[in-house]
């Protein structure tokens, strides 16, 4: 059910993101995707809070502590929100000190317009992050299909938000007032469904718990170690694969950096599906682990090694349409280097191999290896892919060195997963 969501909201996003270029143009849609890119990247920032919350919950539920449960959930809640208003702080002095329209080379927008823009969207944004908790919630006590329903939810109203504003009467409007509608829609959209489903969370629970005799000082330091390790693992992976247009524009020019982003956004859309299918697995293996249910945590690993064939053959199956789906998808003729879509056929495969056993080792906690071999994928990325960038392989030299990186994640982390169900006793 989550991969089902996933795949309903990644189909509206798709045709959001069409009609958003119609109804704004390149540069507008540039700049929209800019602030809207600027403050995703900030939900990593939140010190591995709301993952600590998928892992922790398992256990206190295992052990029975529902007095615990009531004040990690309050905890949890606080420390989020005293980050968000740090953060909202810190934006909103960044956002009158530095010139963002110079900043960011936003030629459609005058220097007050640009303020207005980026400090709305923060304070929407910052709001969201508190309202945002309920999707850990929802994996924590085993109910992950919600999580990403929320998700679903929310890009089906923006998408109709979308449309109602496309057709109506706006060819009078700036660009600022256009960017602003958009800002405003998506704010409430967002806040709106989150607090629906907070609420719904809360009204749904199983019993009561304490929200109010809290320890703050002992949570934080409960906390902030696995929080840390997961925010390093999540920048880390984030790095490895995001860095590649970067690259792809220093070593060439930013030309060439659009086939390899047609082709990625492509096969993103399959990992995203099968990514979220696997999210609420975090909490399963949390208490398999804890209740040392051996015999079933072999069963799950064994039932993935099958379902693995089946996601192979998918791919190949989009490998064989790609042309035909880029096609249709992106109207310009667009040149796309000899084996790239080959090469991230086999990057995005390996990806989701990967992830299933990252996903089990979140959730029993051991994050020492994975977070060891994400610090040296990081130091390693860039310099591996000069390298076959003076070797000749043109963009596909970011793949490459994905590749590599992947592929010895693969031969890594299955195995000491697997060790480590072995060992139970």
């Amino acid at each position: 059910m989550s991969g089902l969501y996933k795949g309903i909201s990644g189909m509206s996003l798709f045709v959001s993101i069409r009609l958003l270029m119609l109804l704004l143009n390149n540069e507008g849609y540039g700049i929209w995707v800019l602030i809207f890119t600027v403050f995703q990247m900030v939900l990593l920032m939140d010190f591995g809070i709301q993952s600590t919350l998928k892992t922790k919950i398992p256990v206190f539920i295992h052990h029975n502590e529902s007095e615990k449960i009531g004040q990690f959930i309050n905890n949890t809640y606080k420390s989020t929100g005293l980050l968000a208003l740090i953060i909202f702080i810190i934006f909103f002095v960044i956002n009158y000190i530095v010139d963002l329209k110079s900043a960011f080379n936003i030629n459609g927008l005058n220097k007050s317009e640009t303020q207005i823009l980026f400090l709305l969207n923060i304070g929407f944004f910052c709001v969201s992050f508190i309202a945002n908790i309920h999707k850990s919630l929802y994996v924590a006590f085993l109910k992950g299909k919600y999580s990403e329903q929320s998700i679903a939810v929310n890009q089906i109203l923006f998408l109709t938000f979308v449309l109602l504003f496309y057709y109506f009467p706006s060819n009078n409007l700036s660009l600022f007032e256009k960017l602003l509608f958009i800002s405003i829609g998506n704010g409430c959209v967002t806040l709106i469904v989150n607090l629906i489903y907070t609420i719904c969370f809360f009204r749904g629970l199983p019993q009561r718990f304490n929200f109010f005799q809290t320890k703050f000082i002992g949570y934080i330091k409960d906390v902030l170690p696995m929080g840390l390790k997961f925010m390093i693992i999540q920048l880390g992976f984030l790095f490895v694969f995001s860095a590649d247009g970067y690259i792809i524009s220093n070593a060439f020019n930013p030309k060439e950096v659009v086939a390899y982003e047609i082709v990625s956004k492509l096969y993103q859309f399959p990992y995203m599906i099968l990514f979220a299918a696997l999210s609420p697995l975090w909490s399963m293996f949390a208490k398999d682990y804890l209740e040392k249910n051996k015999i079933k945590l072999h069963k799950d690993f064994q039932k993935f090694n099958w379902y693995f064939l089946g996601i192979v053959l998918s791919l190949l199956l989009l490998y064989i349409i790609t042309p035909f789906v880029i096609s249709i998808w992106i109207k310009e003729q667009i040149h796309i280097p000899n084996y790239l879509i080959e090469l991230t056929v086999l990057v995005t495969l390996l990806k989701i191999f990967v992830s299933f056993y990252t996903f089990f080792l979140n959730g029993v906690g051991k994050l020492n290896i994975y977070l060891v071999l994400l610090v040296g994928s990081v130091l390693v990325k860039i310099p591996l892919s000069y390298w076959f960038i003076q070797l000749g392989a043109g963009i596909n030299s970011v793949l490459f060195s994905s590749l590599i990186l992947v592929l010895v994640w693969c031969i890594i982390l299955p195995f000491y997963s697997l060790n480590l169900v072995r060992n139970i006793k």
